[in-house]
């Protein structure tokens, strides 16, 4: 094996370090575009979300409208969360229509509704015991109508469903449901399973 001579060993020893500062230091460029990049992307954020809670209703409107149709996964988020937590009952009944045309499926959970009569009540926990406590509502994407808040499951047009304002109202065949919109954010109401007899269960679904 041949031994490299001390001066090879030398500017092969001196490349190394070089490689290793011109590394360091590219990584430090990086880092410090990173840093930068992020610090404008938090002071654009900031501006949009003031616009969204400007006192002309006119204005926020039109940002939310901007923001989810921008084509930016973050502003289309920073627009719906924002919205559906606005005090502003126009835009946050705009946020639940684009977040619910927007998912493809709406996870439901049921409980027996404990104000229905008797004999409905023993149905709907028999209904559980069978089939479990959660229902899943489809959405085709493809079907939606965002203007008029319409919306169907794939494959069947016969089934359908609507957002209007802070309320979601659907007829799925056996099931029916209305479910409103909540301060923390979450649909609330009644599901209905309207064979044998009639089931009515209390509903609660996550949106975010």
């Amino acid at each position: 094996m041949q031994i490299a001579s001390p001066v090879n060993a030398l500017r092969l020893a001196g490349f190394l370090i070089f490689l290793v500062a011109s590394a360091e230091a590219l990584a430090q460029a990086n880092t410090a575009d990173i840093i930068e990049q992020a610090r404008a992307r938090a002071r654009q954020v900031e501006e949009i979300k003031q616009v969204l809670t400007d006192p002309d209703q006119n204005v926020r409107l039109a940002a939310f409208e901007g923001m989810v149709d921008s084509g930016d996964p973050l502003m289309r988020e920073i627009a719906l969360d924002t919205g559906l937590a606005s005090t502003d009952r126009v835009l946050r009944g705009l946020a639940l229509k684009h977040t619910i045309l927007g998912l493809a499926q709406l996870s439901i959970t049921l409980t027996v509704d404990d104000s229905a009569p008797k004999p409905v009540q023993d149905k709907s926990v028999k209904y559980l015991e069978k089939n479990g406590n959660n229902y899943i509502l489809t959405f085709d994407p493809k079907g939606s109508d965002l203007n008029r808040g319409f919306f169907h499951p794939p494959g069947n047009l016969h089934w359908a469903g609507n957002v209007s304002g802070t309320v979601v109202t659907f007829n799925y065949g056996k099931y029916t449901g209305e479910l409103i919109l909540q301060d923390d954010n979450t649909l609330a109401g009644l599901v209905h399973y309207n064979q044998g007899g009639g089931h009515r269960f209390k509903a609660t679904a996550p949106l975010r």
